[in-house]
């Protein structure tokens, strides 16, 4: 008996730091931002409200005065032309927004 119990202790241990590798390299993520014609509140709502139901959409932000909708997704459930399409899907265009490069601004 004391032998199983050792047995099955050994496979947990062996099998925990895989399990845990596997999750950690699913969970990567990635945040992008569109360029989109919202105009209003409502249009924000709308985004707000069905954007997340998005398959691993994890965070989405609206900002109205740059008509910018910023997405953090999962990169291995999503990717920005799904995400691109949802948005277009409710209504408005989406254009990526390249993030600017900190040394080129001299």
């Amino acid at each position: 008996m004391k032998t199983i119990k050792k047995f099955v202790l050994a496979i947990l241990i062996a099998t925990v730091p895989a399990i845990i590798s596997a999750q950690d390299k699913s969970k990567e993520t990635e945040t992008i931002k569109y360029s989109t014609s919202i105009d209003c509140a409502n249009c924000v709502n709308k985004i707000m409200t069905n954007l997340p139901y998005e398959k691993g959409i994890k965070d989405v932000k609206c900002d109205l005065p740059s008509k910018t909708v910023t997405v953090t997704y999962v990169k291995d459930k999503n990717n920005s032309e799904q995400i691109k399409k949802a948005i277009e899907k409710l209504g408005y265009t989406a254009k990526e927004v390249k993030a600017e490069n900190p040394a080129k601004k001299n």
